[in-house]
Parts: structure tokens; C-alpha cells; sequence
């Protein structure tokens, strides 16, 4: 019996470590495809970032134009200024020096001409500056596009990596579970392994001690404690039940050769009856003589059947017969036992492997998040400068046209 519940532990060990396996070949498919999809979110957050460069640096252009223009608008501004200034200072002398009429004569033909020179040359500084920053507007535009277009990119990017983050959280979650689960069941298969490794030795103990000689004796020089009789209880039951199993064993057996010689007695009587008829039939002298060989020749061999096996026997084959099953199922667990061990060994050194990926994820996450904000600030400053350049731009063109207005 013992012998075959050691076998049903280890079939139910054998089905724990192929469930063991399973989730193992399940979790390693779960880290090549976590890996794929962070290798995917790699690319594509180097193309954002390549993306990003490019429109830093145009950003970066435009800003220089628009100073250079603004440094133009101002030079404008200062020459018609001092061009004003000076035409004002001409008719004020002119008009002092001569009077009112002879001024208009005077400054008729030659003054309109020259401001009329001016006033083109002007005009067409200003369309020149004008169609320059309708174009720069246009371009202001574009890029805002694109910039809007970026955003929604990192927004989707964000998002995603939210949801990979949120995914990456709840695989750790998963995982951190299933090798707690996973430890749990391997302490179980090793207090179960050292349990059935102590119940084999505890069978070879009793199939070593097995002998006639009771150990009631040893019960006087035990000390008078609790835990100390619990233990002599335990051993006596232990060994009263060996005596019970060996009774038995010689019980079935004896009752299997009483079985056995009455078959064989049987057996031999029909021969010894149809002798005995034979020896009737024959002659008187004849058959005297017969009949007593034939009774002399069955006792013999009644006597011969009767002999039964003595008890060391029995116990010497039975306990052999035990003894070679017992070591057959220890050299089996053994074996079982390396193999289940260096197996639980692979499968510790997958689960650090994979705990080492998860934290190098980890890592990766984090300075991909840590850029992803860099780039934010980025293209919050740029978006700022943009917004202050065109409002400046505005002023400067808005202030050209009304003095322009004012000159015509």
C-alpha cells in the first residue's frame, strides 16, 4: 500500500511540474512579445525625435529671419524719421526766408518729384517687406500645421505608451503573481519530495528491523514526559502494524499452499484410487502385496505435499521480494528527484531572466517618458517665441501702413 501511494505522489508531482512547464513555455511567449512591442515603441519614438530636430531647426531659421526683418522695419522706420525731419526743417526755413506764396511757387516743381521718388521707393520696400512676411506668416503657418500635426502624433504616442505602460503593469502584476504562485508550488514539491524521501526511508527502516523481537522492553527506560511517550506510542504502532502485515502475508500465503496441496492431493488420489481398483481386480497373493505397495507409495507422497513452507521462510520471501520493490522505488525517486530539481533550477534562472528584462523595461520607460517631456517643453518655449515674433510682426507692420497713410 505504501509503495503505491508513493507512486499516486509522485504521478500528481509529475502532473504539478508539466502544469510548471506550461505556464513556463506561456510566460517566456509573454516577454518575446513585451520585448517586440518595445523595440516597436523604440522606433517609433526615434522617428519622432528625428522629426522634432527638423522642425527645431527650421523653427530655428525662421527666428533668424524674423529678426533679420525686424532689424530692416526698424532701419525703414528710422530713415523716415529723419527723412520726415528734415523736410519739415526745409519748409520751415524756406517759409520763414521767402513767405507763403513764393514757397508753393518754389517748392512746386521740384519738392512733389522728390517725394514722389521717395514715396515709391518706399512703396515698394514695403511690398517687398509685405510679400516677405506674408510668405513668413505662410511658413508660421505650415509650421504651426506641422507642430499641430507633431503634437497629435505625441499625444497618440503618449497615449500608447500609457496603455503599454498600464499593460506593462498588469503583465508585472501577472508575473510577480504567477512566480509567487510558482514558489509556493515549488516549497510544496520540496516539503512533498522531502516527505516521500523520508517515507522511503522509514519503509527501508521497517524492512531492515523487520524481525520476531519486540521493542516493548525499550518502553522502561524512556522518560516519564509527554512528547517522549507520544514518540515510543508512535514507534510501537508502527511496528504492531509491520507484524500485522507480515501476519497477513503469512495468513494469504498459508491459505494459498493449503489451496495448493489439496489441489495436489486430489490430484494424486485418482491415481492411487484407480491403483487400488487395479490391485482389487488381479489375483488374491498377487493383490495383497499390490495393494500395500500402492498404500505404502500414496502415504509417501501425502507426506511429501503435507510439508508446508516454515515461517522464516515466507517472511525471508516475502521481505526480499519487498526489500528489492522498495529499492526499486527509491532508485526511481531518486531519479525523479534530480530531474525535478535540475528542471525547478532552469526554471529559476527563466524567472530571474525575466525579472531582469522587466527592470530593464522599466528603465527604458522611464528615459523614453523623461524625453517625451523634454520635447513638450521644447516645443512649449518654441510655440511661445512663434507667438511673440508674430505679434510683433503685426505691430511693426501695422504702425508702416499708417505712416504710410500719413505721408500720402
Amino acid at each position: 500500500m505504501e509503495g503505491f501511494v508513493s507512486e499516486t505522489k509522485y504521478q500528481k508531482l509529475a502532473g504539478e511540474y508539466a502544469k510548471l512547464r506550461a505556464q513556463a513555455s506561456v510566460l517566456k511567449r509573454a516577454v518575446l512579445d513585451e520585448q517586440s512591442k518595445s523595440s516597436g515603441l523604440r522606433d517609433q519614438l526615434r522617428q519622432k525625435e528625428s522629426t522634432l530636430r527638423r522642425a527645431e531647426q527650421e523653427v530655428d531659421s525662421l527666428g533668424f529671419r524674423n529678426k533679420q526683418l525686424e532689424h530692416r522695419v526698424a532701419a525703414l522706420q528710422d530713415e523716415l524719421a529723419v527723412n520726415e525731419g528734415r523736410r519739415k526743417d526745409k519748409d520751415n526755413k524756406q517759409g520763414q526766408r521767402l513767405g507763403k506764396p513764393s514757397v508753393q511757387q518754389v517748392n512746386l516743381p521740384a519738392g512733389p518729384d522728390g517725394d514722389r521718388v521717395q514715396e515709391a521707393l518706399m512703396f515698394e520696400e514695403l511690398q517687398k517687406k509685405i510679400m516677405e512676411t506674408a510668405q513668413l506668416t505662410t511658413l508660421i503657418d505650415d509650421k504651426n500645421k506641422e507642430l499641430q500635426i507633431q503634437e497629435e502624433r505625441i499625444r497618440n504616442l503618449e497615449l500608447s505608451l500609457e496603455k503599454r505602460n498600464a499593460d506593462h503593469s498588469e503583465m508585472e502584476k501577472k508575473l510577480r503573481r504567477e512566480v509567487d504562485i510558482l514558489q509556493s508550488r515549488n516549497s510544496d514539491l520540496e516539503t512533498k519530495l522531502v516527505e516521500a524521501a523520508s517515507i522511503l526511508g522509514s519503509e527501508d527502516a521497517l524492512s531492515a528491523s523487520g524481525s520476531d523481537s519486540t521493542p516493548l522492553h525499550n518502553n522502561q527506560q524512556l522518560q516519564t514526559t509527554a512528547e517522549e511517550r507520544l514518540t515510543s506510542l508512535e514507534k510501537e504502532v508502527a511496528y504492531w502494524r509491520s507484524q500485522y502485515e507480515i501476519s497477513k502475508l503469512y495468513g494469504d500465503s498459508f491459505k494459498s499452499n493449503n489451496e495448493g496441496q489439496e489441489r495436489k492431493i486430489n490430484a494424486s488420489l485418482k491415481p492411487v484410487v484407480l491403483n487400488e481398483l487395479y490391485c482389487n481386480s488381479s489375483t488374491t497373493a498377487a493383490g495383497l502385496s499390490v495393494q500395500a505397495s500402492c498404500v505404502k507409495s500414496a502415504r509417501d507422497s501425502l507426506k511429501e505435499l503435507s510439508i508446508p513452507p516454515t515461517k522464516e521462510q515466507l517472511l525471508f520471501n516475502n521481505l526480499s521480494h519487498k526489500y528489492e520493490e522498495l529499492l526499486r522505488d527509491k532508485h526511481s525517486a531518486e531519479s525523479h528527484v534530480n530531474s525535478y530539481k535540475s528542471e525547478v533550477d532552469h526554471l529559476q534562472n527563466c524567472l530571474e531572466n525575466a525579472t531582469q528584462e522587466l527592470k530593464a523595461k522599466d528603465e527604458q520607460i522611464q528615459s523614453i517618458n523623461q524625453a517625451s517631456q523634454l520635447l513638450e517643453e521644447d516645443l512649449a518655449t518654441t510655440r511661445v517665441n512663434y507667438e511673440e515674433q508674430i505679434s510683433v510682426l503685426t505691430e511693426q507692420v501695422i504702425s508702416l501702413s499708417e505712416q504710410l497713410a500719413a505721408c500720402k
